[in-house]
């Protein structure tokens, strides 16, 4: 019976380890992933990435546990100002002495993006980007092809850095997201 009791204790243990509940996560967080996925059970289990890496990726799980419902990424871009940039191939930083912004891409389970949320803007201009009909245009990315400002993304006007910031890291999280899950 002892046996029994220390495999079960060790079972726990082990398949709980790497979950997240919406509870560890910042508040506008998890309010959005409550809206997102309505009245479901939502399970997020970290990714690694295996890089060094400040952003985080999860696995979402709702319901059936064989198929994902997608993938979550939180993250945060240094704007080109006071604070550096968050440039593809470059380390983020957790120095938020200049101006940045946290946001989150919820991944589809064929890893496109279903949609993007800005939940805290720090940067003095630019804040246009957070708006809903905006960040629609980044729907249903793939990776297959390059985004660019003035082509195939609306640029906005006061707010070039931060449109060319969110643009890349889009396009820097999505590929690093493929690369982690084949």
């Amino acid at each position: 019976m002892k046996h029994l009791v220390i495999i079960a204790v060790l079972l726990i243990v082990t398949t709980s380890f790497g979950q997240v509940t919406l509870d560890d996560l910042p508040k506008p967080v998890a309010r959005f992933l409550n809206n997102q996925y309505k009245k479901q059970e939502v399970v997020l289990e970290e990714l690694k990435s295996g890089k060094k890496e400040t952003d985080k990726f999860y696995l979402i799980q709702t319901g059936d546990p064989s198929a994902p419902a997608g993938y979550l990424h939180l993250g945060t871009v240094n704007t080109c100002r006071m604070g550096g940039c968050s440039l593809p191939g470059t380390p983020a930083t957790t120095d938020h002495s200049g101006e940045y912004f946290d946001y989150l891409i919820i991944f589809n389970a064929d890893l496109s993006v279903e949609t993007i949320q800005i939940f805290n803007y720090q940067a003095s201009y630019g804040h246009e980007i957070s708006a809903r009909g905006w960040l629609k245009q980044f729907r249903g990315f793939t990776g297959e092809t390059e985004l660019e400002p003035g082509k195939n993304i609306d640029v906005i006007s006061g707010a070039t850095v931060s449109v060319h910031a969110i643009t890349d890291d889009v396009q820097w999280k999505t590929k690093l997201l493929q690369e982690m899950i084949q």
